[in-house]
């Protein structure tokens, strides 16, 4: 599915975690992404999810929980669960 593009915060813009993970996103599917994309309906898989995660491990962010992906696929959802 190509992604909507809808609601794209660049990094550095006025949410800092945002942009951050939609860089990493932007990493993993070679395209740009989102805050409102769905993971998962953009062609994620487990093997991208740890691959996610060990993106945000080397750029210190927050620690990925693959069930925290599973429950808040989109950037927005899963920013706020982050900063839960």
């Amino acid at each position: 599915m190509a992604p909507s593009g809808g609601g794209a915060v660049p990094a550095g813009g006025e949410d800092g975690l945002s942009g951050e993970l939609l860089g990493v996103w932007r990493q993993l599917f070679g395209f740009t992404v989102g805050v409102s994309d769905s993971f998962w309906e953009l062609g994620g898989n487990s093997l991208l999810a740890v691959r996610m995660a060990s993106l945000m491990r080397e750029r210190g962010l927050p620690s990925l929980h693959p069930r925290l992906l599973y429950l808040n696929p989109t950037v927005r959802q899963l920013a706020v669960a982050l900063r839960g």
